[in-house]
């Protein structure tokens, strides 16, 4: 996958919409095997914003359009916990934005990719998703990620942009365009130091990076608002195909091969 990024002043987001909507719009080959993917979040991307155990079993709350997408799509499976990721070993693990995980998760889910596992990672350290909730709220989406001691023993470190605030930034990967917020980047640990068994490529992106962990891999973003669906374009809330952002982790999904062949 091209690793070709560019961010523009958010005066250019009506050009966003227009970019996103032109794109190539077809949907994943559906002759390939549907990836089993395990998604952990504090994002409110299965339910919707403050949902509650009477709204959902009321009908009054309802999936994002991203996740409605992904479970048309691949074999979802929204976990609270990674103790059995080993056992049930999924094609692909997605974190996004997810809440603070006990050391036992992280170690499991170290191990797991280097015995051979594929995971990609958002995690966000100026998050900015938009939300009814107050301050406080454990329902609230985490305002910054807290994979800090996963990321430090792979070597990395996740830093906040320069750009703080709601500002929206127009992002480019290959002939993906998306809007976002509060993008940061992921660098190298400040000791500078590298890790055994752990080999990553920057690309141009700071904020993307791509490692080979051991047997497996990872793809680390340092971004998660891009998901939110009111920074897509009107077409794309009814067909997220439409939006670059759902390209986007598409390509993500896609670059790990074919889901038979990640079986063991």
């Amino acid at each position: 996958m091209a690793h070709f990024w560019q961010k523009v002043p958010s005066a250019l987001l009506a050009l966003l919409f227009l970019a996103q909507c032109s794109a190539a719009e077809s949907p994943p080959d559906s002759q390939q095997p549907r990836f089993r993917i395990q998604l952990m979040t504090s994002l409110p991307l299965i339910w919707g914003d403050g949902a509650s155990v009477e709204s959902i079993l009321s009908g009054g709350s309802e999936p994002a359009p991203v996740y409605r997408y992904w479970q048309q799509h691949y074999d979802m499976t929204a976990v609270d916990s990674l103790e059995n990721l080993a056992e049930e070993n999924p094609d692909i693990l997605l974190l996004v934005q997810p809440r603070a995980m006990d050391p036992a998760d992280l170690n499991d889910l170290d191990a797991w990719v280097r015995a051979g596992g594929a995971a990609i990672i958002l995690t966000d350290p100026d998050l900015v998703w938009p939300s009814r909730l107050p301050l406080g709220d454990p329902q609230r989406p985490l305002a910054t990620g807290l994979l800090s001691p996963l990321l430090g023993h792979w070597g990395l470190e996740l830093v906040g942009g320069h750009d703080h605030g709601a500002a929206v930034e127009l992002l480019r990967v290959g002939d993906h365009h998306f809007a976002s917020r509060g993008v940061g980047k992921i660098e190298r640990s400040a000791d500078g130091q590298e890790v055994s068994g752990v080999d990553c490529d920057w690309g141009e992106a700071a904020f993307l990076v791509q490692c080979t962990v051991g047997q497996g891999q990872a793809t680390i973003v340092a971004d998660a608002d891009f998901l939110d669906a009111g920074l897509w374009p009107a077409p794309a809330l009814e067909s997220p195909r439409k939006s670059g952002a759902v390209r986007f982790i598409d390509a993500l999904v896609q670059q790990y091969g074919d889901a038979d062949v990640r079986r063991k």
